[in-house]
């Protein structure tokens, strides 16, 4: 695996500090000969100042700035040629390095990737030209061109500076700002062509509309982020309040004491590992803080007895998961975390509790929270035993694989676990305190 990464890692350096800049430079010296004739001096100078006021008034979006350079670029390229929106992306390219002074090669590689982008749209245009499309119609070609071709390369030059797989950077791009910006590459092309029917005093209520618009669009963002900024006090205040809830709930027994923020802990680790978005794999991590809220419901003298239990009392056990999830249903709040607390005991061949649920009727927070449960509970002490090692507790893992617990998220555990130092595998299995380790897990 290693291997695989250092592989693709040097093929990014060489694409992004050897391909970019050369075809950059070979971009702008083919584009040369277009930039000398007096009468596209005018052409060049209008660019130059949109280019300039388009660094200068950025749009705010969801976690994002957003620049119009792009629908300069392609403004250019639609009215006048490749070589107009090459100059753009030059302009750009000096812009942004004299604003931020960003290292020579990231400089480098963002020419590559702007030139590069104007070049492919301006080369697919060529063609489109021959094609006898309606201007609409290839106009909107252009445009997914335009930003497909500019999100690939961006993406590679991001990937191989931050050291990220291409593909996690393609798709944090996609998701932080992609309609916000088709929708301005869709502006810039309309707004291109009604110059180009109307000449250059259609350009004036252009730029007001775009203002209206910046403006428009700051007021939704920014209420946006304030909304998001009191949901996550909202998130903050139910993490603090669960966190609370569970060590209340260990805490009747010092031998568990810690285990929900173990369990939380470990259901979180596989839920990242597998891929889960953000929103869902808090959500496990909450169900493992809760996932035992039900004993508060179980006598006293059954939780902390010293010996095993009868079966009469591991009856009365097992009833904490329909007890936790009453109270869970009745509070009428964290109902999405009730698949967690009702269905953790359930196993994959339908002999688990409390309703003999098998295969994929068990739900994924709940087949997720049956391996981080069970592993801690193995490796915990108990009144009437060590616990055991973890190497015995992964091999009952494995042995569980199939018949009481899902194979895939099994061996995703597994090789988590085996990802860890024995000096951190013995901090997170023995007795600590919930405190120490809501810290660790933060």
């Amino acid at each position: 695996m290693l291997q695989k990464t250092d592989f693709s890692y040097y093929i990014k350096k060489l694409i992004v500090t050897f391909i970019y800049p050369i075809a950059a430079a070979s971009i702008i010296i083919s584009v040369l000969p277009n930039w000398e004739p007096r009468e596209h001096w005018n052409v060049l100078l209008s660019y130059a100042l949109l280019t300039l006021f388009c660094a200068f008034a950025p749009i705010n979006i969801f976690n994002a700035r957003l620049t119009l350079g792009g629908a300069v670029m392609f403004s250019g390229i639609i009215m006048f040629g490749t070589w107009a929106g090459v100059w753009a992306a030059f302009l750009e390219c000096l812009i942004i390095a004299f604003l931020y002074k960003p290292q020579f090669s990231k400089t480098m590689a963002n020419a590559g990737q702007l030139i590069g982008t104007c070049w492919i749209t301006g080369f697919a245009k060529s063609y489109l030209d021959m094609s006898g499309l309606p201007v609409f119609i290839e106009d909107t070609v252009l445009i997914f061109v335009f930003w497909i071709t500019n999100t690939i390369l961006c993406s590679i030059g991001i990937a191989y500076f931050f050291r990220l797989k291409t593909y996690q950077s393609m798709k944090s791009m996609i998701t932080s700002g992609t309609m916000s910006y088709l929708l301005f590459m869709f502006f810039s092309s309309i707004g291109t062509r009604i110059v180009g029917a109307f000449d250059i005093q259609a350009l004036l209520p252009i730029i007001v509309i775009f203002l209206v618009i910046r403006q428009i669009f700051h007021q939704y963002f920014d209420n946006l982020i304030a909304l998001e900024e009191k949901v996550e006090k909202i998130n903050d205040l139910n993490h603090s309040f669960l966190t609370a809830l569970a060590a209340s709930i260990d805490a009747r027994d010092a031998y568990t004491s810690g285990h929900s923020q173990r369990v939380a802990h470990w259901a979180r680790e596989i839920a990242i590992a597998i891929g889960l978005p953000k929103p869902e794999v808090d959500r496990i991590y909450y169900g493992g803080i809760i996932h035992d809220i039900g004993k508060i419901g179980i006598e006293d003298k059954i939780l902390n007895k010293a010996g095993r239990l009868s079966t009469e009392e591991f009856a009365k056990i097992k009833e904490h998961t329909t007890i936790g999830y009453q109270i869970l249903k009745q509070s009428g709040v964290f109902e999405d975390l009730l698949p967690a607390v009702r269905s953790h005991h359930e196993r994959l061949d339908g002999s688990g509790y409390p309703d003999q649920l098998a295969g994929d009727h068990i739900p994924l927070i709940a087949k997720i929270l049956a391996i981080s449960d069970s592993f801690d509970a193995m490796v915990s002490d108990r009144p009437y035993r060590s616990g055991m090692p973890v190497e015995e507790a992964l091999k009952r893992l494995r042995d569980g694989a199939g018949s009481q617990f899902d194979p895939y998220l099994t061996e995703v555990f597994i090789k988590i676990i085996e990802s860890y130092s024995a000096e951190d595998m013995h901090r997170f299995t023995k007795q600590v305190r919930n405190e120490q380790l809501a810290v660790t897990v933060q």
